[in-house]
């Protein structure tokens, strides 16, 4: 049997011999017929513990950590523990793909670096690419000619020498060899074409390099990110709401954020989004917290715990440890102390909302009362087992 185990059973047998009473100094000297009709019975009643209640000797309260203190008011300011995890916000991480396939050929970053918008990441060289670019010099050596022509089909007009139906055509064949060169720079401007066939892939956004699959020589597609770009200043906390918290949520509610890896640091933030549905997988609702001022050592995929905050910040209310709420009968209960000296009895109460380690009380108990503020399960423990071995005596 362990340790532990042997305390306890011990903390329990001199509450159970303190619960069930002294005899009255000299009981046992006196002797006569009135104890064997039971007034003797009557008058242990009177002077001893009272039926569902503790009594603790100092020595048996210090042993079992049994500290008795007064129900305050106090602002609930953390809440039941979510689990949850950073993740990037959406807006802030770039994938930079190519937009047709080729063959990586410079490469001027590296994971971790911190780019500027519009910086250079790397370079590709594709055949798409070129062969567009040689269809824009081909259509831009026939535009030329094309106005060259229309030039002169316009002075001849103006003479009175040329047909009105050439000078039409050279207008629209000139029209339409624009139209084909401007469509052709633009497709060359989205695919990031610079000389040649070079695809120039720039930073859409200022950040930091978090992921790359860029090696020289290596061949870059369109279905796979070359380089992933992320502003790590722009984080969002990532929950999954039990079923029994689904009431207390709801976009803008506040909530503090705390990470296992820093156990010291905490961050307010509010609930930016809810999810419509339950997850089918854990039967828990996916919620998101945006932070109103990240902590620099954020990182996507640290994990850590959400708070809901109980109420606005300034809202105090009756207030009893954890540690002093036990279950007896199905009700809960604190114990709070009876008419004898070192005495207790179950006090049955309503709770609310959970902070941290405190129960809000909304019925039951109120400001100022006296109560045992830890202990409460040792008491229990005592009062049941007092109550059992009631039972078998008769």
């Amino acid at each position: 049997m362990s340790p532990s185990t042997n305390r306890f059973i011990l903390l329990t047998a001199m509450l159970l011999a303190c619960s069930k009473g002294a005899e009255p100094s000299g009981g046992h000297d006196e002797h006569d017929e009135h104890d064997e009709h039971g007034e003797k019975g009557e008058h242990h009643e009177e002077e001893g513990t009272h039926a569902n209640e503790v009594s603790v000797s100092p020595e048996a309260a210090e042993l079992a950590g049994i500290r008795v203190g007064k129900a305050e008011r106090r602002a609930l300011v953390g809440g039941a523990a979510i689990p949850a995890e950073v993740q990037f916000e959406p807006s802030s991480t770039a994938h930079v793909t190519p937009l047709a396939s080729g063959r990586i050929t410079k490469v001027t970053v590296t994971l971790g670096d911190r780019v500027r918008k519009s910086q250079l990441l790397g370079v590709i060289a594709s055949s798409d690419v070129s062969t567009a670019r040689a269809r824009l010099e081909q259509s831009q050596a026939r535009l030329a000619a094309a106005e060259s022509t229309l030039v002169r089909q316009k002075q001849l007009s103006t003479e009175g020498i040329g047909a009105q139906r050439s000078l039409v055509e050279a207008e629209a064949q000139a029209a339409d060899l624009r139209a084909e060169v401007e469509g052709l720079k633009r497709q060359l401007s989205v695919f990031g074409s610079g000389s040649a066939g070079d695809l120039m892939l720039t930073s859409p956004i200022d950040g930091v390099v978090v992921d790359l699959h860029a090696t020289l020589g290596e061949t870059a597609t369109p279905d796979q990110p070359t380089f992933i770009v992320t502003d790590p200043s722009k984080v969002w906390v990532r929950g999954s709401v039990p079923e029994l918290e689904i009431g207390r949520i709801q976009p803008g509610t506040a909530a503090i954020v705390r990470l296992h890896a820093y156990p010291e640091l905490s961050m307010a933030g509010t609930i930016a989004y809810v999810a419509p549905a339950l997850d089918e997988r854990t039967r828990a609702l996916p919620i998101r917290v945006s932070l109103t001022l990240p902590d620099a050592r954020l990182k996507s995929g640290l994990f850590g715990t959400i708070e809901l905050l109980g109420g606005a910040a300034d809202e105090r209310v009756v207030v009893v440890p954890a540690d002093a709420v036990a279950t007896v009968g199905g009700q809960q209960v604190v114990f709070v102390p009876a008419d004898e000296a070192d005495t207790f009895r179950p006090q049955p109460i309503a709770l609310g909302r959970r902070s941290g380690g405190f129960f809000e009380v909304r019925s039951g108990l109120s400001e100022g009362s006296t109560l045992a503020m830890s202990g409460a399960f040792t008491l229990k423990s005592a009062l049941l087992s007092g109550e059992l071995s009631e039972g078998h005596s008769h």
